[in-house]
């Protein structure tokens, strides 16, 4: 039993020698070694802003298995590019205490500071990307601010996703207008240049200027996410086929989903 005891001791120490040797072969990684010491550093949540999100009883909505919740933070006036700020939870139950700060910032310097824009989204896919059928909510804070309450309260409908707009034709090419043409409109996604169109619309007895709405209902495959940056084509066809051929009139633009307002020209003749 004394030996069994004595070598138990000599076994723990023996083991302990060889931990301590393995975490000094197997140092920590400089870039983790920053972020614990970023998260333990006490000014770091200064400017925490906290809060509650609800979602309004009045939309009456079920929750998708692989919904999200997503909170952005973006400088005031900063409507476009990647947030300031972005924190996401895949487990969640309303209403639902947040906070939002500095470690969750998404370019290593900037600072989480200012007026801000908050907004949470209920993404039923959990793709991040804001689709028809997910749910916001957006509320103007400050930096450091406390017991935020932010309502979801702003459904996605399709048609917020619609690009609307007018053709026309230039001066130059208005004798150059077939009198039995049909008109296509078709978006693709930038840098596509072959293949099927994401959405396509075919408009017969044309008369320019020419007012279009183009979105999720004119997809040509079902289910497909309608989404950007894409390249707006519209185009006169002589024979109707939609295919591109000599006489056509084409005009090309660059839009994003829910883009209003958008001028199309058509100022190119197809050799």
């Amino acid at each position: 039993m004394k030996y069994l005891a004595l070598f138990c001791f000599f076994w723990g120490i023996v083991s302990i020698s060889g931990c301590d040797k393995e975490l000094k072969e197997h140092p920590l990684p400089e870039s983790l070694k920053k972020e614990l010491a970023r998260k333990a550093d006490p000014t770091i949540h200064i400017n925490d802003v906290s809060g509650t999100i609800l979602l309004d009883p009045k939309l009456n909505v079920s929750l998708n298995p692989s919904a999200g919740l997503f909170i952005f933070a973006r400088p005031e006036g900063v409507d476009a590019g990647p947030p300031l700020a972005v924190k996401r939870h895949s487990i969640f139950k309303f209403p639902f205490e947040f906070e939002i700060g500095q470690l969750h910032t998404m370019i290593e310097g900037t600072q989480f500071e200012g007026i801000m824009n908050l907004t949470v989204r209920l993404d039923q896919d959990g793709n991040r990307k804001s689709s028809p059928g997910d749910i916001e909510g957006k509320i103007q804070i400050t930096a450091g601010q406390k017991e935020v309450q932010l309502v979801l309260n702003n459904l996605i409908s399709g048609d917020a996703y619609n690009i609307q707009g007018t053709v026309d034709v230039s001066v130059g090419l208005q004798n150059k207008i077939p009198e039995n043409g049909t008109l296509f409109i078709f978006v693709r996604s930038e840098g596509v240049k072959r293949g099927p169109p994401l959405a396509v619309k075919r408009i017969p007895d044309i008369q320019f200027p020419y007012e279009f709405t183009l979105g999720t209902q004119d997809v040509m495959v079902p289910g497909t996410i309608f989404e950007g940056p894409m390249v707006l084509t519209a185009r006169i066809d002589i024979d109707g086929d939609a295919r591109a051929g000599p006489g056509d009139i084409e005009g090309f633009v660059g839009a994003q989903p829910g883009d209003r307002k958008v001028a199309l020209l058509l100022n190119h003749l197809t050799p």
